[in-house]
């Protein structure tokens, strides 16, 4: 991460005479600089570049937020083998009247063997040099004595390296170029890259720019490339070379960027993440599954693909220019060997063809030609459309997929929707994958997601302001080319239990399977991968190892991203079918634990409701079942994405946010989700979600000897005792619940 510290410099001494007097002050620098690195409040373990003033300790010090920004932050690493070298360019802005001298620091990865730092500012290189963990270690303490502020706890066990001074001019822009290379090593054969980016939320403002970019490349095929905390974008050249994209606009990042991959020659490479924290309690998993990327010369797996769309009168205008984009996307990017067809419905049933169609030079041209003549009118007869698409489906060894697009309720026809979505299942004879798009607000949520749920794919919704084509399109660049379908995973003897998605999906090339649960038995196992590529039944096994205990923080995401899964499931689970206690129990028991928050569970972000105590917490559930039956409308819509996005999504956020009923993202502030824990603000205190009503209470005071010891014992965990050092927290540690109380 790189956060930007300074001591504000007297604005009367002349800008030559500041530099003059910068070589006296060096001897001064290390302890000075390190107590201004203080000054950054809760930050995470990792970190990237520091910048620290130089000057003499009775001026005052500015603190991090009132003193720069960051007008973007970009990084681009080549990864070859296990080399890595990344370069990070940044802009940062003085925004005092003061000249600043800094100095730049940055903490050392943990556990990973770095070298040839490189600092170049406006052009001009700076000097510096590598200290180690035993340096870096009592530095950090003296400064945590000294500055009575616990943040810089954060990097116990860290090394560090330092450069020489240079001006940060008043008002001023500074770029700063840092260039260093890293061996990366391989834990059971699963390689990482990490790249810290927190600290910028220490930033003044929200970052411009932020672009992360990568290279990835090896003698051996690549499994399995996949980021835990961000959505990036792989484009493939071969098997063997990889290049991914992440950037946003005007944020300010709170995660660190996070890149996992393994080597395999497998033609279905796999991975397994564990993570056990307790023994005593089933641990969490988390499998990928990908397949090699298609080789130019390899024949593509052929499907069978329907496109129903909806062409009554209220898609006149806008939509139906989009359903005609989409439709011709589509079309214009079947394979070869595929067999299709397009059906439009309004008041009745109009196909292209009676029968699926070999994708051929003059079948794709008529489909072409009826997709841009298409206009709307009409009523909407969802019944028929669906049943007669279905029923073209035969029995053969290609997948078929259809998807059906509708903006409103059926009107024409049979408009029973319990039974729409009764005969749509019976009509699905050969295994279907239907992919339902509902259109705008008008559309029923709850049918639309049946319809998925019955037939082997899922629900999406395009709301208003958004793009039709850019959904359909995306969705089938997904499902374009598959690669293993009606998939089955044997787990050897293991057992597992809630495990997402509970039906597994076809597994495509250029995506990968994704599987979360939990587990009970341990060791090493074989677990194996079945399932049909056309006439072939393949089959995939892989030796994996379920920890016994497994207690890592980086790794526990993985439950994190099996709760927010489980969330999703359980909430569309309450809207198909029914509410019941137990199961509302259990999604605010899970909305707690891990902080994921929902417009149902936002309540326990009030201050006022205290979640270490069970009655409060249950009196505000009688209307959650009623709440989640809402079926139409911007609500209905609404419900169904939050649930949807909760069991696709395969990254976690370290923010607490939910979707209200108009769809608005909704920040929660009185939630901090800080590595594997999660903290409620309740009145003056942070809140451990694992502290229980009963438990006793170790009560240690910031900053005193044993604050700093505790640290020391559990430096995974420092970023827990630090990130609030003005305010009491209750966390529990190893067990044992310890209640930190300010310094001051």
């Amino acid at each position: 991460m790189l956060a930007v510290l300074a001591k504000v410099g007297n604005p009367l001494i002349p800008f030559l005479h500041q530099m003059e007097v910068i070589m006296k002050r060096q001897r001064m620098l290390q302890i000075f600089s390190s107590l201004c690195l203080m000054l950054l409040g809760p930050v995470m373990l990792w970190a990237d570049g520091v910048i620290v003033p130089v000057l003499p300790p009775e001026l005052p010090i500015a603190r991090l937020g009132n003193f720069y920004s960051v007008q973007y932050h970009r990084v681009h690493t080549d990864i070859q083998g296990q080399a890595a070298v990344t370069t990070v360019e940044q802009a940062f802005s003085n925004e005092l009247n003061q000249l600043v001298e800094v100095q730049y620091v940055f903490p050392l990865p943990r556990g990973s063997v770095v070298s040839k730092f490189s600092l170049t500012v406006e052009g001009r290189e700076i000097d510096g040099k590598i200290m180690d963990k035993a340096q870096a270690r009592q530095i950090y303490e003296n400064i945590v004595r000294r500055q009575r502020d616990p943040a810089l706890l954060e990097y116990i066990g860290e090394g560090m390296f330092q450069t020489n001074v240079f001006p940060l001019p008043a008002k001023g822009l500074r770029s700063v170029k840092l260039v260093y290379t890293e061996l990366l090593t391989a834990d059971n054969g699963l390689i990482e890259y990490r790249y810290p980016l927190n600290t910028e939320k220490f930033s003044k403002k929200v970052l411009g720019e932020v672009r992360v970019e990568f290279s990835l490349s090896d003698h051996t095929p690549l499994k399995n490339v996949y980021s835990p905390t961000h959505n990036v974008r792989l484009t493939w050249d071969g098997d063997r070379r990889v290049k991914g994209h992440w950037a946003d606009e005007n944020v300010r990042p709170a995660n660190d960027f996070r890149l996992f991959w393994k080597l395999s020659d497998d033609r279905m490479g796999a991975t397994l993440f564990t993570y056990r924290p307790e023994p005593s309690e089933d641990g969490y998993f988390l499998f990928l599954a990908s397949p090699q990327p298609v080789r130019k010369d390899e024949k593509i797996l052929p499907k069978d693909l329907i496109l129903v769309i909806d062409v009554s009168g209220s898609m006149a205008g806008e939509k139906i220019e989009q359903a005609r984009k989409a439709g011709r996307f589509i079309v214009e990017r079947l394979n070869p060997d595929d067999h299709f067809n397009v059906i439009f419905y309004s008041s009745s049933v109009d196909p292209v063809w009676d029968r699926l169609q070999p994708c051929g030079k003059f079948a794709l041209k008529d489909a072409l030609s009826r997709i841009d003549k298409v206009e709307a009118n009409g009523s909407t007869n969802i019944h028929e459309a669906l049943t007669t698409a279905l029923k073209q489906f035969s029995k053969n060894d290609r997948p078929g997929y259809l998807i059906f697009l509708t903006d409103g309720l059926p009107t024409a026809g049979t408009t029973d929707l319990n039974k729409i979505a009764a005969d749509a299942k019976v009509a699905n004879k050969q295994r279907t994958r239907l992919f339902a798009f509902g259109v705008g607000y008008d559309v029923n949520a709850v049918l639309l997601d049946r319809l998925g749920a019955d037939n082997f794919g899922l629900a999406d919704y395009v709301p208003p302001g958004q793009d039709m084509e850019d959904k359909v399109s995306s969705l089938y660049s997904k499902i374009q080319s598959p690669a293993l379908t009606d998939p089955s995973l044997d787990f050897g003897g293991v057992r597992v239990r809630d495990s997402y998605p509970q039906s597994l999906p076809d597994v495509f090339h250029g995506s990968q399977l994704v599987l979360t649960g939990r587990y009970r038995d341990t060791g090493s196992k074989t677990i194996t991968l079945t399932g049909k590529t056309g006439q072939e039944k393949p089959a995939y096994s892989y030796n994996v190892n379920f920890a016994e205990r497994t207690d890592r923080e980086e790794f526990a995401f993985v439950a994190r991203l099996w709760a927010q899964k489980k969330i999703g499931a359980l909430i569309e689970q309450i809207r198909l079918n029914s509410s019941n206690q137990e199961t509302i129990d259990e999604i605010v028991a899970l909305s707690t634990r891990y902080g994921i928050m929902t417009q149902y569970t936002s309540f326990l972000a009030q201050e006022d409701v205290d979640i270490a105590v069970p009655k409060p917490v249950a009196e505000e559930l009688h209307s959650l079942g009623e709440t989640l039956s809402i079926q139409s409308g911007s609500a209905g819509v609404s419900q169904s994405m939050q649930s949807h996005e909760m069991q696709a999504l395969n990254q976690t956020t370290p923010e607490a946010a939910y979707y209200d009923r108009t769809g608005t993202r909704v920040q929660v502030e009185t939630v901090k989700i800080i590595g594997a824990k999660t903290f409620f603000h309740k009145p003056a205190r942070w809140q451990d979600s694992q502290y229980k009503e009963g438990m006793k209470l170790t009560e240690v005071k910031q900053l005193s000897e044993e604050f700093i010891k505790l640290a020391g014992r559990f430096p995974d965990q420092a970023q827990y005792l630090t990130f609030a050092p003005h305010e009491t927290i209750i966390a529990v540690i190893e067990g044992v619940a310890y209640r930190f109380t300010p310094a001051n």
